[in-house]
């Protein structure tokens, strides 16, 4: 990604959330509802005292602390950093790495959580769409460059691969 594509990027960005009510507060809504849902189904595991619930629990956490740890072992710059060019939305100059996208690796562990506990084709569908607008929001918003989350949907494909299969 170049300075000039983070910006024409994050312009185009900028410029729809405009027309759109709530605008830039849109941008954290498909968080909120994921993490919504998640919540919801640990809840319904919890009270159906399903055995699913540990491993429910466990592999999204274990997807948060690997890319949390591999952050720093990475050390890559955010784009707005990077480029001196603000992103859409509030942010800190400095504040954390990019690689990987820890809101793209959790929203992906969670789908990865849902399909788990319900594993049929429409919530497999909404799960992972909703994983990928977040991902792609990320990017359009100048939070992280598209490999940040390609690296975090694939570090968390893994991780629930081998926590949910094994």
């Amino acid at each position: 990604m170049t300075r000039e594509s983070y910006i024409r990027i994050t312009d185009a960005a900028r410029r729809t959330l405009r027309r759109l009510p709530g605008g830039e507060a849109l941008l954290r809504l498909p968080t909120y509802l994921c993490a919504a849902v998640y919540m919801l189904t640990l809840l319904h595991l919890m009270l159906t005292r399903d055995v699913r619930l540990f491993r429910a629990l466990l592999v999204p956490a274990a997807c948060f602390i690997v890319c949390t740890l591999l952050r720093p072992v990475i050390r890559r710059q955010r784009p707005y950093d990077r480029f001196g060019a603000p992103p859409v939305g509030s942010y800190t100059p400095g504040k954390g790495k990019s690689m990987p996208s820890r809101h793209t690796a959790s929203a992906a562990a969670i789908a990865f959580a849902i399909i788990y506990v319900f594993p049929c084709v429409p919530s497999a569908a909404v799960m992972l769409a909703l994983a990928a607008l977040i991902a792609f929001l990320r990017v359009a918003s100048g939070q992280h460059y598209p490999t940040d989350v390609l690296a975090a949907l694939l570090l968390s494909g893994v991780i629930s691969l081998a926590g949910y299969l094994l």
